[in-house]
């Protein structure tokens, strides 16, 4: 999507959910965005009109329906940004930017996937798990999180998935431990064309390792703070890999990313 013009539009809130306590979907009615993006994009939203808070919110695309020309966001109330958002009901108006960024791509031939996030980093992968539905792509999925309830969307992904695997720090549901040991198992016997994550530092420095013994084909989704989402302010640069031919240089999350190769960014 570089290069892609970009739509500025007010739209219209269809309906909002507190799934856990603070922590949020809401569905948006903007028929001009859905049909133009892609999952891992993001939009950039502003639900206030005082000048406090200035600067409009990054939220990934949770799930997308354009044949409804809608879609939903998964956030959580950390601020004052997305306090305001806690408060909007069907019909109020919220400001878009969007879609910003570069999403993610199937390798050519693709016939099994594995999505791999903790907590809120599940947001973008409803979207990236109905698109590969949609092509007959196989998925198998990797998620963790503190505690139970912390695991979000679970139901979702268990109706699509192949497979579902859960870990959480505390054992109330599934086993404790590393998620992707459950993914390197599969690894072993199974042929996984692309991985997905999001979430965690510590996922993304598993799944290189993974990477390196399975020749996996890896991205990750990064998560930033943003001022503009589109590259004019420079306030989401992230470090390049030194021993991938780019030393020295920083990628800007909202313009090069947020979707990255996994062996080409630090985080």
């Amino acid at each position: 999507m570089k290069g892609a013009k970009l739509i500025q539009v007010y739209a219209k809130v269809l309906n909002q959910t507190e799934i856990i306590t603070n922590h949020f979907i809401l569905r948006i009615f903007s028929p001009e965005i859905v049909k133009k993006a892609i999952p891992g994009q993001f939009i950039m939203l502003s639900a206030w009109k005082q000048k406090d808070p200035l600067l409009r919110r990054p939220f990934t695309f949770n799930r997308l329906f354009p044949k409804e020309g809608s879609f939903e966001i998964l956030y959580k109330k950390v601020g004052k940004g997305t306090e305001i958002m806690s408060y909007l009901k069907a019909g109020d108006q919220v400001s878009l930017l969007g879609p910003l960024g570069n999403g993610i791509k199937f390798p050519q031939n693709t016939k099994k996937i594995a999505i791999v996030c903790r907590g809120i980093g599940v947001a973008p992968m409803l979207a990236i798990i109905d698109k590969a539905k949609e092509k007959g792509i196989d998925i198998y999925a990797y998620i963790s999180a503190a505690t139970k309830d912390l695991l979000l969307v679970k139901k979702e992904i268990k109706q699509k998935a192949k497979s579902l695997y859960i870990t959480t720090d505390d054992a109330s549901l599934g086993t404790s431990g590393k998620v992707t040991d459950f993914l390197e198992k599969t690894l072993k016997d199974t042929k996984i064309d692309a991985v997905y994550t999001c979430g965690s530092k510590r996922l993304k420095r598993h799944i290189e390792r993974l990477k390196e013994l399975y020749g996996l084909n890896a991205w990750v989704i990064l998560e930033e703070h943003m001022a503009c989402g589109f590259g004019a302010c420079k306030g989401c640069a992230c470090k390049a890999k030194k021993d991938n031919n780019h030393k020295g240089k920083y990628f800007l999350v909202c313009k090069d990313g947020p979707v990255f190769p996994i062996d080409e960014v630090e985080v």
